[in-house]
């Protein structure tokens, strides 16, 4: 009997020990969770929801953005989101006889490897990919919580590896350090802070990639909570729409990452639509001096000197539809132009019409024409093709020699077409 009682008081402890286990086991997988969904803060207190919350009332609109290439700026780096080729004799980029960089796959990652004299020197992972693809991308990896830049980037219209903005082309180098004010414009918050070094750190699980919903209507867990609970009301609460916004700060709110090089006078992401921008951070450049204006990244600056500017009310959002990608599609613009530009106006244009010219088609290759970047030129392994990034000018003008090659294609693909 006393046998009997002693098995039975050690099964109850194995249970109440199982118990045991099995209850922190719990506890700490939620904990898990909850750490790796801990909620993102914006830097004024405001909660961020994820762009994904907005699909419940803006079905529409959610969907269609996510083929922009503000959607896409940023994103993780997977052999889905990596444009460039990984392909054996199409994975190399030469620097020089001496120095090439692979771009290899494995099971596990992909990454750039730096050789000397045929001898691996360096290599590191794609872990991030800035830009959308449209013209090109470039990759960044991380260190510990830094962030670097990868020597190698990619260039869409020769769909081509090139060197990276910034690097030298005549040395391997992965030490291009990333700061905030890059991030800012390519993502909705990476949330940062500055180390004794002086080089930002960032949290790996409090980033929100893209140019999302909340980049231009300010974090929005507020509103959303809101609207939840209160379903019938349409009157929208505790969230910013840009178009209710005086034309200053609709501008300030693009000419955050449209204005050229600024330097911060507040941390970066601390800036939300609405705000004065001019309260965060100031030109790094002479506002005053347009000529010199390079096309790459200054848009904001380019379109506040224009005629077209300073005759009208005209904003950003007078030409641009940021919920659907409209890239390339001259006609779109064009149409938008003429809703000012037009016989009735007495301002229609004025270029005399030959066969194969339809006005109402691109006013935007004359008047806003691509223009080689000063800043960013592209080095590709056909060195021949190397080329100046081409940007569209955003100073609405006209352009003679750029009118006279536009017409001359025109002549050239009736001629063309005949044959």
């Amino acid at each position: 009997m006393n046998t009997l009682k002693k098995y039975i008081k050690v099964y109850q402890v194995v249970i109440l020990v199982l118990i045991t286990i099995v209850y922190l086991g719990t506890v700490m997988c939620n904990s898990f969770k909850a750490e790796k969904k801990q909620a993102i803060v914006h830097p004024n207190g405001k909660l961020f929801a994820g762009s994904a919350t907005c699909k419940n009332c803006h079905r529409d609109i959610f969907e269609s953005h996510q083929y922009t290439a503000h959607f896409l700026t940023s994103v993780i780096a997977d052999v889905t989101t990596i444009k460039g080729n990984f392909s054996e004799g199409k994975n190399v980029f030469r620097l020089n006889d001496r120095l090439t960089i692979r771009m290899e796959r494995t099971p596990d990652s992909l990454f750039q490897v730096g050789f000397v004299d045929g001898k691996e020197a360096m290599r590191q992972p794609f872990n991030i990919v800035i830009g959308s693809g449209r013209k090109g991308q470039t990759y960044l990896y991380w260190y510990h919580n830094n962030l670097f830049q990868l020597p190698v980037s990619y260039y869409t219209p020769l769909n081509s590896w090139c060197n990276s903005p910034g690097y030298s082309t005549t040395q391997i180098l992965f030490n291009r350090n990333i700061p905030g004010r890059c991030l800012e414009c390519h993502g909705t918050y990476f949330k940062n802070t500055i180390a004794s070094d002086g080089i930002e750190e960032y949290d790996k699980s409090k980033i929100i990639y893209g140019v999302d919903c909340e980049r231009c209507h300010g974090p929005a867990a507020d509103h959303v909570a809101w609207q939840l609970n209160n379903p019938q009301e349409k009157k929208a609460k505790y969230i910013i729409n840009p178009a209710s916004l005086s034309r200053q700060l609709k501008l300030d709110n693009c000419a955050l990452c449209h204005s050229g090089l600024r330097k911060n006078s507040k941390p970066s992401f601390a800036f939300v639509v609405g705000d004065k921008l001019d309260d965060f951070s100031a030109p790094d450049y002479n506002v005053n001096n347009t000529a010199k204006l390079d096309v790459h990244g200054n848009q904001y600056g380019l379109l506040t000197a224009s005629k077209c500017f300073k005759m009208s009310k005209m904003d950003c959002s007078s030409c641009h539809n940021v919920h659907v990608k409209e890239t390339n599609n001259a006609q779109v613009f064009s149409q938008r132009c003429m809703s000012c530009h037009n016989s009735a106006n007495h301002n229609f244009c004025t270029q005399p019409l030959t066969k194969g010219l339809v006005l109402q088609n691109n006013c935007i290759d004359c008047h806003m024409p691509a223009l080689p970047s000063n800043k960013i030129f592209l080095a590709v392994e056909d060195k021949s093709k190397s080329t100046s990034d081409l940007v569209r000018t955003h100073l609405i003008a006209i352009y003679k020699e750029q009118t006279k090659n536009y017409l001359n294609k025109i002549n050239k693909d009736k001629s063309l077409a005949k044959e």
